[in-house]
């Protein structure tokens, strides 16, 4: 009979795994048609994408005022970008990053599978792991949990890492020899992705902490100290390997370059612990999370006894990892203090984008809470309860992976239904860049530069031609130390923040003759100063006239324009 069981098990794991397998490649194929050579795609990855294109193409790139600066962004190589190194094959970086993207999905899906079979062996509770941990739950600082959201980025890589580091932490409470090299692990992860690795780290660090009953205090603190160092040595290697490296905006311009950060980041960054005691509110009431996970906690608590071996282990580790989180914010906002008063930039602040742990761990404690009653529910219901739930967020989903998944179905099989509205508006709009940029390419001369008033990346990436700096290129613009670059991006920002119009001026007086705008209920203002190359539902091209050139650098050195 148990032979049976486990043979019956393994058909289930295999179905599962072929399933999610399946949901992953067809979310590819539709991301690839959503998003023709990434055209439109999250727009970190845009960035990604175009540093790679220039370091492969670097002649055409020659006259970018930005691309000479692309080594120095620190977000660059990453886990992500590596990998899509290794397997080209794509139209270009863009869609080799997609393609890596949707194996981090997978194994998203996989490890969370892995978790709940080892927590609770049963097949349909760790589908309903996997599945709550994909869901995309938004958070602060631009951020968020879950792999369902948008196309993946590198963290999602740690994410996919995570639940191993979480079983063989649970292994280390029964065997303290292990707990260094948990430590170890989650020092080392570093190289997967920073910001999650720092906090994971201080995760793990407070849980063993707090595992001191029948241990001998000297012994205790010994071994938290050889934890500790265990983490710290990893964490040093790489930050003096990988980041010594780099550059920081000379002191003597510190003012200009603290403007271009928080310019830079304003959306994500404009108060940072408001912003952080807004979301954890918001998943009090309206949406009550964290007090359904402290519920869950409590009763579990009083019902111990009656849980599987492994997940009584896990419920030891919770109370420390959340401390860990909070001890973490703690440090942050000291250094945040610090560098406050000593007159520099913090460097801890990306670090609280980990704070998004706690919904992972929140979906832990709902899903153990269930595991009390999941063997009593008859097996045709607790199944039945799993598809359900996956047939409703496939169906409801706004996610993107799910709404690549349903419009790359719709167009294999033929069941337009099956299709959604937002597919087809996003096609729609990369395909209308698609053939902008197409035109870009046919129009513009050997020595032109694109000026285009929004992100648009792709100019770099897609068409692979030389822009002005755009906003997202605050970061790299803020690391390359260059105070005239750095002034003329923070006049450009300014001035179409100002204005809605003030793009007109950028191109009128800029050394970008070629326009590419969103702006085309300004077509008729825009013809005043240049000539017509392309226009579409979204966009236009124009080339600005020589005249027009020399009334805006004329209106530029008399101090007003028109």
């Amino acid at each position: 009979m148990k032979d049976i069981e486990c043979g019956k098990y393994r058909l289930t794991d295999l179905a599962v795994i072929l399933l999610a397998a399946l949901f992953c490649w067809c979310a590819l194929q539709g991301t690839l048609e959503l998003n023709p050579q990434g055209i439109g795609m999250d727009s970190d990855l845009q960035n990604y994408a175009q540093i790679m294109e220039a370091a492969e193409y670097p002649a055409a790139f020659a006259l970018d005022p930005v691309a000479s600066y692309f080594p120095r962004d620190p977000g660059v190589p990453n886990l992500l970008t590596d990998l899509a190194g290794l397997f080209p094959g794509g139209d270009n970086a863009a869609v080799d990053m997609l393609r890596v993207g949707s194996l981090g999905v997978f194994l998203h899906f996989l490890a969370y599978y892995i978790l709940g079979r080892c927590l609770f062996r049963s097949p349909s509770l760790a589908v309903l792991l996997s599945i709550l941990m994909g869901i995309a739950v938004h958070w602060a600082f631009g951020t968020f949990w879950g792999s369902m959201r948008s196309d993946p980025v590198p963290r999602i890589f740690y994410a996919d890492l995570w639940p191993f580091l979480l079983l063989l932490a649970c292994a280390a409470v029964k065997r303290p020899l292990l707990q260094p090299v948990v430590m170890l692990l989650s020092g080392c992860a570093m190289l997967v992705h920073t910001v999650s690795a720092l906090m994971g780290g201080a995760m793990f660090f407070m849980a063993f902490f707090l595992l001191w009953q029948g241990r001998r205090p000297w012994r205790h603190a010994g071994l938290s100290l050889l934890n500790l160092l265990s983490f710290a040595i990893p964490v040093a290697i790489y930050l003096r390997v990988f980041l010594a490296d780099t550059p920081a905006p000379p002191v003597e311009y510190g003012g200009l370059f603290a403007e271009v950060r928080a310019l830079r980041y304003s959306k994500d960054w404009h108060d940072v612990w408001q912003s952080l005691a807004d979301i954890v509110r918001y998943y009090i009431f309206p949406v009550p999370l964290f007090p359904a996970a402290a519920v869950s906690a409590v009763v579990l608590f009083k019902k111990r006894q009656q849980l599987a071996g492994p997940v009584r282990t896990l419920l030891r580790l919770m109370p420390g990892m959340v401390l860990g989180i909070a001890g973490g914010c703690v440090l942050c906002a000291l250094e945040m203090w610090l560098a406050r008063h000593l007159g520099r930039q913090n460097m801890s602040q990306e670090i609280l984008r980990g704070t998004r742990f706690l919904v992972p761990l929140s979906w832990l404690l709902l899903t153990c809470l269930l595991s009390l009653y999941w063997q009593g529910i008859a097996p045709l219901l607790r199944r039945g309860f799993v598809v359900l739930l996956a047939v409703v967020l496939l169906s409801l989903g706004q996610g993107k992976q799910v709404v690549a998944a349903r419009h790359a179905l719709a167009d294999m099989t033929g069941m337009s239904w099956l299709d959604t509205a937002e597919a087809r508006q996003l096609k729609a709009r990369s395909l209308r860049l698609q053939d902008a940029l197409r035109a870009l390419r046919a129009q513009a001369g050997p020595e032109e530069i694109v000026f285009t008033d929004g992100d648009c990346m792709a100019v770099r990436f897609a068409a692979r031609m030389p822009l002005l700096p755009v906003h997202k290129d605050g970061n790299v613009i803020y690391y390359a130390g260059d105070p005239v670059l750095a002034r003329r991006w923070l006049a450009m920002q300014q001035c179409m923040a100002a204005d809605a119009g003030g793009y007109m001026d950028i191109w009128r007086t800029e050394q970008a003759a070629l326009l590419l705008t969103r702006h085309v209920e300004h077509k008729a203002q825009l013809l005043r100063y240049g000539s017509l190359l392309f226009e579409n539902e979204d966009w236009l091209l124009l080339r600005r006239s020589p005249v027009s050139a020399d009334d805006g650098a004329q209106a530029t050195r008399s101090g007003h324009a028109d």
